[in-house]
C-alpha cells in the first residue's frame, strides 16, 4: 500500500466511524434474523451425510444497538430461537440442541453494524451460562438486570415483526442491475426491506471498488418506497450523475453510482 493508499484508508476509517455513527439506521429485529439465518447457512457442517446446524451464536452489537436491544432481550432471543429453529427445519439441518444466542456490545461496531460468530458446541457446554440476553463485555448488564415484557409490551413487539414480515410480503419485485464493461449485467434482488451496500464482506451487495466505503449506503423499503441512504461514505454516491447526501427514493430507470460501480434501479 502506497502512502496515498495509506491515507485514503485512513481518512475512510475517521469518516466510518464516529461520524458513520451518526448516518448508519438502528438495527431491525428482522435484520438480526436473517443475520442469524446467514450464519447458520455457511457455519454448516457434514456428518454422515447429515447437515448439522451451529447451536451456538455470538452476537456482536455496537452499544447504541444493545441498548436498544437490552430492556427485552430475553423475549428477542427467545423469538430468534424459534426463528432459528424453523429455518433450520425448513432448510433440512440438524440442530443438536435449542440454538444459545449470547449478545455483546463492541463499542468498534458502528449503529446498524452487527458481527455473528456461529459455532457448534455440545449443549452442556453452552448452557452453563445463561443463554439469553446482553453480556457484560461492554458495561452492559446481564440478563438477570432485564425485564419481562409485560402482555402489552408482548404485543406491539409481535405487532411489529409481524407487520415486518406483512410489509416484505407486499413489497414489489425490485433489483439492482450492474452494468459491467463487457456490456452485460449482473442483477441483484431487492428482496428484504434494508438492503446494504458497501466494500465490507456482510454486505449484502459487495461493492468490490477503493472508493467504496465498508458500509457505503443502504436501500430500504418504506411506506411503498424504495428509499436510498447515503452512510456517511467518504467519496459519497450519484443519482442520475448528481451526487446525494440526504435520502432520495429511487424510481425506474434510475442511475445510481458508487465509484466505478454504475447500478440501473428498476421495479414492476
Amino acid at each position: 500500500m502506497n502512502v496515498l493508499e495509506r491515507f485514503e484508508a485512513a481518512v475512510q476509517g475517521i469518516v466510518e466511524g464516529p461520524f458513520g455513527r451518526i448516518f448508519r439506521a438502528r438495527l431491525q429485529p428482522v435484520e438480526l434474523a436473517r443475520r442469524l439465518e446467514r450464519a447458520m447457512d455457511q457455519g454448516l457442517s457434514v456428518v454422515g451425510g447429515r447437515r448439522i446446524a451451529p447451536n451456538v451464536y455470538d452476537v456482536y452489537l455496537s452499544t447504541r444497538d444493545a441498548q436498544q436491544f437490552g430492556a427485552y432481550s430475553r423475549t428477542l432471543t427467545q423469538t430468534l430461537q424459534d426463528s432459528l429453529i424453523e429455518a433450520a427445519r425448513t432448510r433440512g439441518y440438524m440442530l443438536t440442541s435449542r440454538p444459545i444466542i449470547f449478545f455483546h456490545t463492541d463499542d468498534r461496531l458502528i449503529t446498524g453494524e452487527m458481527r455473528v460468530e456461529a459455532r457448534l458446541a455440545e449443549p452442556q457446554a453452552g448452557l452453563a451460562r445463561d443463554a439469553t440476553g446482553i453480556d457484560g463485555d461492554g458495561g452492559l448488564e446481564g440478563v438477570d438486570a432485564t425485564r419481562t415484557l409485560d402482555p402489552a409490551e408482548q404485543q406491539a413487539l409481535a405487532r411489529q415483526v409481524a407487520e415486518a414480515r406483512d410489509a416484505q410480503d407486499r413489497m414489489p419485485q425490485a433489483w439492482l442491475t450492474l452494468r459491467l464493461p463487457d456490456g452485460g449485467g449482473q442483477v441483484y434482488r431487492l428482496d428484504r426491506p434494508v438492503i446494504h451496500l458497501g466494500r465490507h464482506n456482510t454486505n449484502d451487495i459487495i461493492v468490490n471498488d477503493r472508493k467504496a466505503s465498508r458500509y457505503h449506503a443502504e436501500i430500504r423499503y418504506e411506506r411503498g418506497q424504495f428509499v436510498l441512504y447515503d452512510l456517511g461514505s467518504l467519496n459519497g454516491l450519484a443519482v442520475n450523475g448528481r451526487i446525494v447526501r440526504q435520502p432520495v427514493e429511487l424510481h425506474e430507470g434510475d442511475h445510481m453510482t458508487i465509484g466505478t460501480h454504475d447500478f440501473i434501479f428498476q421495479r414492476r
